[in-house]
């Protein structure tokens, strides 16, 4: 096959270890940018990239670079696609625009120009626009007076693996959350055995993506459509090929021992997690009903303790938030010994209501807000000083 450049886009702060998973999975090297991922390869590597990538929020493949400077540039270098070798005429489709310049400032016109330069390669019988379920979804990143054009494979966003999923009042996208676990080192904690908390799991996304980690099942395989399902130059046997592939590794982890469990105070966040977990394919994660202060480790060796306390940018402003943090830092430095925890917090002043010391803080978005993934490894002389 062609050698084709791609982009997998993902969210502030995670463009590294994206980066690290897509070498993982033999699609680099890889080359970062501000919320993205470059890679080249044959079709496969992006067949891969959307089968595989926990991290990706989208796998975009480039068709052209083209310079617009104003809008007539850029419909002339739109229009210089033949888009009836990518697309039938009885197909849907819709223009993604993103970003501005000096003469294109607006993103729903550079989107119309995107739009008209598309339809003015077709004769008589066009395809129509539809901005809700489109056959293709075409992707137009304009930066610097020039506009990189792409055609997005993932369809839906990438994070929406499971139909019917639930979330609580403040979910945490599964792209994020999987960025997290990666650099909490998860997939080799687990292959080394170790298992995995999370005390306070709303509607079970850490669960949810650790589980799938540990059994090597792959994020995309329950999903049917994708942005390359009605594309032309879409192979059929070479996509079989990796989903088949991916089929005999779930089979295969499926026999490996899960060490993954979860606990909220809420039973109604309980049941919503384990009502998404069964959707997902992981009914045997554990689950209970147990407050903060009464978390236990599990028999065995120490693990990792994953949390995503609520915060009051997102709850509405809980005057208690202060102790809940405090609350969970005492149960990490009593209860979990030679354990690690890693916490999500949005500001500086609940993390420092932990009243543990990170010995990491790593910068991540979660949405618009920019929050701290903090690492708090759990020590026996801490533990003796605060008795």
């Amino acid at each position: 096959m062609a050698q084709l450049a791609f982009v997998a886009t993902c969210t502030r702060g995670a463009e590294g270890v994206l980066a690290a998973e897509l070498d993982g999975l033999g699609l680099g090297p890889c080359h970062t940018d501000r919320g993205a991922v470059a890679f080249e390869g044959p079709l496969t590597h992006g067949y891969t990239a959307c089968l595989w990538s926990r991290i990706a929020s989208r796998v975009l493949l480039v068709l052209d670079r083209v310079p617009a400077p104003h809008a007539d540039a850029l419909f002339d270098g739109v229009a210089s696609i033949d888009w009836r070798d990518h697309m039938l005429p009885q197909r849907t489709f819709r223009v993604d625009f993103v970003g501005s310049s000096p003469t294109l400032r607006n993103t729903r016109f550079g989107a119309q120009v995107c739009k008209d330069a598309v339809l003015a390669r077709f004769d008589r019988m066009t395809p129509q626009v539809d901005l809700k379920r489109p056959d293709l979804r075409l992707n137009v990143h304009l930066r610097r007076d020039q506009a990189q054009i792409a055609l997005d494979l993932s369809g839906e966003p990438l994070h929406l693996r499971t139909p019917g999923r639930q979330g609580g009042e403040a979910p945490l996208r599964e792209n994020l959350a999987a960025a997290l676990l990666h650099i909490a080192d998860w997939p080799e904690r687990c292959r080394e055995g170790a298992p995995l908390l999370d005390p306070m799991c709303g509607s079970g996304t850490f669960l949810a993506e650790a589980a799938g980690m540990a059994l090597d099942r792959a994020p995309g395989l329950a999903r049917q459509r994708w942005g390359f399902t009605a594309w032309l130059g879409h192979v059929p046997v070479a996509w079989e090929r990796i989903r088949t592939e991916a089929k005999g590794r779930g089979a295969t982890g499926a026999a490996r021992p899960l060490l993954v469990s979860g606990a909220d105070a809420s039973p109604d966040q309980v049941a919503r997690a384990q009502g998404n977990l069964t959707r997902a394919g992981f009914p045997k994660v554990a689950l209970e009903v147990r407050a903060l202060a009464d978390q236990q480790p599990a028999d065995g060796p120490p693990g990792l303790v994953v949390a995503n306390p609520p915060y009051g940018e997102r709850l509405g402003g809980d005057s208690d938030l202060q102790g809940l943090y405090g609350e969970l830092g005492s149960m990490l430095r009593r209860r979990f010994l030679g354990w690690t925890g890693w916490v999500l917090a949005p500001d500086k002043q609940l993390a420092s209501a932990v009243g543990l010391r990170p010995a990491r803080r790593v910068p991540v978005h979660n949405g618009p807000i920019e929050c701290r993934w903090l690492k708090f490894p759990i020590r026996a002389d801490r533990v003796a000083r605060d008795r």
